[in-house]
């Protein structure tokens, strides 16, 4: 399958929004005509204290989390990064479930249509279960906080779309962090999602999927990263960053 990178544009928009290089040539999907590009929410956990929660004021925007004590935590660096990371963990608890690891990063401001880009690095271990990737409406949203697009990284190491087993995407590695791109177009009668695995290990170029509910998307607010039943594990992410186009 074609890949569509465009490498100088990557490197301009890398520069313009200060992502890390590991992720640069993703940046070709996020508004490659230049730095016009408003930052609405950004977390790289450089400054938050590892063994503890993230920070809820973030670089752009803030973060909540809920779940276990310690099931949201900030971690060093994994194999190969040089900088912290989140953790999403879940663990069983005897005779009942552990609770929902959650955490969400609010907007720093909210807008209605547009497009929109959106980057991040994930880490998934050998073993771990299910992760998942929402994308939420705002919190004074109607609904608030409801997903409109939900991302889950398999157990088979592919990306299903929407809890639907017709509709996957790409390969990730194991062990080895790797990077998910999606720009997202968004009118007043559509939604539109443009998704890309980039890193050593994956494949599977860019996936583009009509978003079921644009009503809901024309209030995006907030992005969601959790573990739930019957999951257990855990995943680290970081670089995360969402920007809307001037």
């Amino acid at each position: 399958m074609t890949h569509h990178f465009r490498i100088d544009p990557a490197r301009r928009v890398a520069s313009c929004l200060g992502l890390v290089g590991r992720i640069a040539a993703a940046g070709s999907l996020l508004f490659a005509g230049g730095c016009s590009s408003q930052t609405l929410f950004q977390s790289s956990f450089g400054t938050n204290s590892v063994g503890g929660p993230p920070s809820p004021t973030q670089a752009t925007g803030t973060v909540q989390v809920s779940g276990a004590p310690g099931s949201v935590v900030i971690v060093g660096p994994v194999p190969g990064s040089n900088e912290n990371w989140v953790k999403i963990s879940r663990a069983s608890v005897a005779n009942s479930q552990a609770p929902i690891s959650t955490m969400q990063g609010n907007f720093a401001k909210t807008f209605s249509d547009g497009t929109y880009g959106f980057l991040g690095a994930f880490f998934i271990p050998s073993g771990s279960g299910l992760g998942s990737l929402e994308f939420d409406t705002s919190a004074s949203g109607a609904p608030a906080s409801t997903s409109f697009l939900h991302l889950d990284f398999l157990e088979n190491n592919t990306v299903r779309v929407d809890d639907d087993p017709s509709v996957t995407f790409g390969s990730f590695p194991r062990d080895k962090f790797f990077t998910l791109s999606v720009t997202m177009e968004i009118t007043s009668t559509s939604a539109q999602a443009h998704m890309t695995l980039f890193g050593t290990g994956t494949s599977g170029g860019t996936f583009d999927y009509t978003i079921k509910q644009p009503n809901f998307a024309r209030q995006y607010g907030a992005i969601k990263l959790w573990m739930g039943y019957p999951w257990t594990g855990s995943f680290d992410a970081t670089d995360l960053i969402v920007t809307r186009k001037q």
